[in-house]
């Protein structure tokens, strides 16, 4: 019994090792997924896009609450997006940071979410780190 019970140890070990590396794999799979999108949202995007994403960055940050979505559409082109504020903290210098979640999906379905900090300068203008 006691050769028996190693041995299903052992097993259960390797499934969860097993698992855990497939995870990771999974996971550096979609980040990696997530970046090659984000690195070509930019050229994608409109002007109008862009600007509208940038001023519900900016809309967010400075009204919305923690936890609290600001979203948009651009009726052009059908891009859409939504902003969410996580956390908010001051530094020792006194300036007031955010971190961000931001989902930007354009017209063909295509879509990106990314995480950010941004921090407010004394012009009340949020500019991301």
């Amino acid at each position: 019994m006691g050769r028996y019970r190693n041995l299903l140890s052992a097993r259960v070990v390797l499934a969860a090792s097993s698992l855990a590396a497939l995870s990771a794999c999974t996971m550096i799979s979609t980040q990696e997924q997530n970046e090659a999108v984000a690195a070509s949202l930019p050229a994608a995007l409109e002007t109008t896009d862009k600007s509208m994403a940038d001023s519900n960055l900016q809309i967010a940050l400075e009204n919305k609450l923690s936890g609290e979505s600001t979203r948009w559409k651009s009726p052009s082109s059908g891009t859409s997006g939504s902003v969410t504020p996580l956390r908010t903290w001051k530094t020792t210098e006194g300036t007031y940071c955010r971190s961000y979640s931001e989902r930007i999906t354009l017209a063909s379905g295509k879509s990106v979410n990314r995480r950010g900090v941004a921090c407010r300068n004394p012009n009340a203008v949020w500019e991301t780190t």
